[in-house]
């Protein structure tokens, strides 16, 4: 696996073309092993303001949500066992983004390597993840109105348009996913 400081240095590069990402996490608070992870992974995450800024999850711009629980530790000298989930959060709909199952010593080991896999997997599907979810929003808007619809801004480019009908959108031959 990559190392943190190498994939975050490939977001910062990265970063304009989506600018920061707004991160609501979720975990089992009541469970202390999924707390201590979550809670460092809150600050590792609060350590790159340039990249993620931590959300509600009803905040209305939410555009990535993790989940991570822990095995229960039967006592304090046990690893850690954990898994995360990321989904990229486009409007009403939750994408699968990325996940992995990680042991570690230390809640902050195992949280460096839920941010470096977190980072990865934002570096290598971000991009396809919002023109996917934006074709999806424009085709459901146009197959439920006989209206035009507005087109989703990384879309009109590609589309030259901020508006579009049904009609006019199949006649540019539709967009691949």
């Amino acid at each position: 696996m990559k190392t943190i400081s190498g994939i975050l240095a490939a977001l910062l590069v990265s970063a304009p073309l989506w600018g920061q990402i707004k991160v609501a996490t979720i975990t089992d608070d009541n469970d202390p092993a999924s707390k201590a992870v979550m809670d460092d992974l809150r600050s590792r995450l609060r350590d790159h303001p340039q990249q993620f800024t931590l959300v509600s999850t009803q905040d209305s711009d939410l555009s990535l949500i993790v989940q991570a629980d822990c095995i229960f530790r039967k006592s304090k000298s046990d690893a850690f066992a954990c898994f995360y989930t990321s989904m990229y959060a486009g409007g009403s709909t939750k994408t699968f983004m990325g996940g992995g199952i990680y042991g570690a010593v230390t809640s902050g080991e195992l949280a460096d390597n839920f941010l470096a896999s977190i980072a990865q997997d934002i570096a290598e599907r971000w991009n396809n993840m919002v023109r996917a979810n934006a074709i999806e929003h424009l085709e459901a808007c146009l197959m439920l109105t006989q209206s035009s619809c507005k087109v989703p801004d990384p879309l009109e480019p590609e589309l030259k348009t901020k508006i579009i009908n049904l009609s006019q959108y199949l006649q540019k031959g539709a967009l691949k996913k």
